[in-house]
């Protein structure tokens, strides 16, 4: 089964045509099916360890101090879905033309995906790609414009975290454990970094290379078969955007960097509304450092226990309550509840091919 076919069981499943077991279960390989249900579960248990040991009271009291400001901060991140959703059109049409509403609906499909299963983006993307397949585009078309946007977005992500990391390690007082910790993730991101800038300019097809070096691979090299020629294609296709059109690759990657400061913007909110006394660079120092979790802990349906966790350990390394970085996470959490729910009720929505 290919990963168009893994996207297409999700999908359907978001449709209430499949069960939500089949969504996990998807090749022999896959994990067992009580793999994920065991991650929740833990997940849930350091949640609960964590309420207790930061005390009931104090996590209570900043839930219910967010009050009326958890309105505000679901519109925030709508508003970013919208703007991410306008970066994803930006990539999509520079070989093209494409409803920009039908790649809103197709965003929030596919972070609904990502939040309610232990896949992460490794079955959200591919989500994304058959749907834009389902809606008249080419498999080419779909897989090189949903790379071309997850990777700026990323690009702007990795630039956020390493002026994060440089900001805390010269400005903060900090633990050295948490000094090593974020001077390696400093130096793995910025090594990423300079990797895509130089695959860019040089016009290096650094994914073929990784496919084929992939197929080699005894476990799943047997599922990577994909035609060379489609592969070096699709990467033509994305560099369309990335190098030979300067002007729409800075517009897009402003959208994506607009984006990410309504996600400050939400921080902000959270913490005023919190009642934490905080600095202005904050905000921007606690998103930048919690870009990693996503990746890190995709295993983990939502990061149960694993965000809260995290949150709690940033906020107390730059000085903050540990309770209050909980309790923002939590709050979070309920906001990506609510927009996976919304994209759940999209993704039955059916439209005319383009």
């Amino acid at each position: 089964m290919t990963q168009l076919n893994y996207a297409e069981s999700a999908i359907l499943w978001g449709e209430n045509r499949i069960a939500v077991e089949n969504v996990t279960t998807m090749t022999s390989t896959a994990p067992k099916r009580w793999r994920p249900t065991l991650m929740v579960a833990l997940g849930c248990g350091l949640f609960v360890y964590l309420v207790i040991r930061l005390g009931v009271r104090q996590v209570a009291r900043s839930l219910l101090e967010i009050g009326w400001h958890f309105a505000l901060i679901a519109a925030i991140y709508v508003g970013y879905e919208l703007v991410r959703s306008f970066a994803y059109w930006g990539c999509v049409t520079a070989t093209g033309r494409f409803p920009y509403w039908d790649l809103f609906r197709f965003r929030l499909s596919g972070e609904a995906i990502q939040f309610l299963t232990s896949t992460g983006p490794f079955l959200a993307e591919p989500a994304k790609m058959w749907l834009l397949r389902e809606r008249g585009l080419s498999t080419k078309r779909a897989v090189a414009a949903t790379v071309c946007e997850y990777l700026i977005y990323t690009l702007t992500s990795a630039t956020l975290a390493v002026i994060g990391v440089v900001y805390l390690l010269g400005h903060v007082q900090v633990s050295r454990t948490v000094a090593v910790a974020a001077r390696v993730a400093g130096l793995a991101t910025a090594a990423f970094l300079a990797t895509a800038v130089c695959a860019i300019l040089g016009r290096i097809y650094l994914i073929g290379a990784i496919l084929k070096w992939v197929r080699t691979l005894p476990a799943i090299g047997r599922h990577m078969r994909f035609p060379e020629r489609d592969v070096r294609d699709t990467e033509d296709l994305l560099f369309i955007v990335l190098r030979d059109r300067p002007r729409r690759l800075l517009s897009i990657l402003a959208v994506e960097f607009a984006a990410q400061t309504l996600l400050v913007l939400e921080l902000f909110v959270l913490l005023r509304a919190a009642g934490v006394a905080f600095s202005a660079f904050q905000p921007f120092l606690i998103e930048g450092a919690t870009k990693y979790i996503g990746l890190a802990f995709f295993f983990i349906p939502g990061q149960v226990g694993a965000a809260e966790g995290t949150y709690a350990l940033i906020f107390s390394a730059i000085g903050l309550p540990a309770s209050a970085g909980f309790s923002l996470a939590v709050a979070r959490r309920l906001r990506s509840l609510l927009v996976a729910g919304l994209g759940l009720a999209l993704a039955a929505v059916r439209t005319p091919d383009v």
